[in-house]
């Protein structure tokens, strides 16, 4: 009865997980690395624009034990005896991954692969499948379901069968996989008989239980022509090695393979040293693949890669954006030289990654050329210093919430304004400035007699002033 419900539920999410994750998107395998080079890889992950990890690789063992490759480690077992036990020699993993989902992030979805050339793990699970079954007393039951509850982030698991190709046993387990919350996503290069009966028997079971496909264009499947591997009209992902070519190359090849032969993602196998650029990689990838698309009425505003509105083109919509949700959309890192704004948009341009540091400087000027930008009389240049950006109405809900408190409206001179302010017609002892996103940025005494507020140690943007019943907008050069 607990199984039904189970999958009664996976059922009901599943069309909307297909869309979520499984349309377009860019993934990468990831290797021990990760866990012998934490947290720094966890870091690039986050902020390299992937919007998928596959984490390389869990194995299941002959007593069904799950497993990962020593690497360094003393000791691998990642699940023994229904029980959760990593985290006696890798005390870090389960918030590393949890973390690789924890905003500022690209990552939307993380999958484990089961396989690979060489692994006996599916031979395995024939074994215990047949002699066990995949009901709740099996260890494979158990052991699957304790990672689950240790790592609830882990959203799918990727087939790389290379060797068992039973359909029946592995049929049975990603079934049972699926029941216990997990997508399947298959990694095929040979044997297409084996994985189209695969899929659709599977998907027969549990609609959508296998949501993408993801075909090797590389090593044993370097000579695959993606256009033979659509099966059932499932998403497919094409993927190449990052030193299988320079990667314009590659970047060329999976652009051809979106183009002409239904392609709607890809990947990269595998981070498993730091001889690439993952950032580099994944925000490329995106500019083909587009996983971030922006409603043509929702666009407001367009970064670009070269001054006069040149290069490669990233529609944004409204919201605040850091070097990670930047990525994923497509923008690289210090990249970007021109901007232009939809109207009634305004955008606070910022050279950090990190919320409210470094320099930022608000645009409200329809087209924006940002070599040349003066603030307070000092020419500031931030072509290719862009690492974060937040864009608003300019007649924003804050602003009509703060200024709907007060009943009049305050004359502010001048406006925009860099060190001080004039205020005209107010009536009351204190002044309280926000910023367009409603928070509360200074709150002082006010003499109405001087009727001069001191803006100078503001960061530059635009603000919401009020004294007693009456406020006023104004913009911080």
């Amino acid at each position: 009865m607990k199984k039904t419900i189970i999958a009664s539920i996976m059922m009901l999410l599943a069309a909307g997980a297909t869309e979520i994750f499984a349309q377009a998107g860019s993934g990468v395998y990831v290797g021990g690395h990760i866990r012998r080079q934490r947290p720094t890889t966890v870091s690039k992950l986050k902020s390299s624009g992937f919007t998928y990890v596959i984490l390389f690789n869990v194995n299941v063992d002959t007593n069904g034990d799950l497993t990962v490759d020593n690497g360094g480690e003393a000791g691998g077992v990642i699940c023994r005896d229904g029980k959760y036990v990593f985290d006696s020699v890798q005390p870090y993993y389960a918030g590393d991954v949890k973390n690789l989902k924890t905003q500022p992030t690209g990552i939307e979805r993380v999958e484990i692969c089961i396989g690979g050339w060489g692994n006996q793990s599916y031979n395995n699970i024939k074994s215990l499948v047949n002699s066990e079954g995949t009901g709740e007393t099996s260890i494979l039951y158990r052991n699957f379901k304790a990672l689950k509850e240790a790592i609830p982030e882990i959203d799918a698991v990727n087939n790389d069968d290379e060797h068992a190709y039973d359909v029946n046993s592995a049929v049975a387990f990603h079934a049972m996989m699926y029941e216990l919350g997990y997508q399947t996503t298959v990694a095929p290069y040979t044997q297409k008989n084996y994985w189209t009966q695969l899929v659709t028997q599977l998907n027969n079971l549990h609609k959508g239980a296998c949501d993408r496909v993801l075909i090797q264009c590389y090593d044993g499947g370097a000579y695959n022509n993606p256009s033979n591997w659509h099966i059932d009209n499932i998403p497919l992902h094409a993927g190449r090695t990052n030193y299988q070519t320079d990667m314009n190359t590659s970047i060329e090849q999976m652009q051809s393979w979106k183009n002409v032969n239904g392609v709607t993602g890809g990947f990269v196998w595998v981070y498993n040293d730091e001889t690439w650029d993952l950032h580099n990689w994944a925000t490329a990838m995106n500019r083909v693949f587009k996983p971030k698309q922006v409603p043509a009425g929702e666009i407001a505003a367009t970064l670009y890669s070269e001054a006069g509105y040149g290069g490669y083109a990233v529609d944004l919509p409204m919201g605040e954006f850091y070097q990670a949700q930047l990525a994923a959309y497509g923008v690289t890192r210090n990249d970007i030289e021109s901007v232009k704004l939809a109207e009634g948009y305004q955008i606070v341009i910022g050279t950090s990654s990190e919320p409210y540091r470094g320099t930022r400087i608000t645009f409200t000027e329809s087209s924006a050329d940002l070599s040349y930008v003066t603030t307070n009389g000092k020419e500031n240049n931030l072509r290719n210093r862009v690492n974060s950006v937040t864009i608003s109405k300019i007649d924003d809900t804050a602003v009509k919430e703060i200024a709907g408190e007060a009943a009049g409206k305050l004359t502010i001179i001048p406006n925009p304004a860099s060190d001080e302010v004039a205020i005209r017609g107010a009536k009351g002892n204190t002044v309280t400035l926000f910023d367009l996103s409603g928070r509360k940025v200074m709150e002082q005494p006010f003499d109405a007699r001087q009727a001069v507020v001191d803006v100078s140690r503001l960061a530059s943007g635009a603000y919401i002033l009020r004294i007693g019943a009456q406020s006023g907008t104004f913009i911080k050069r």
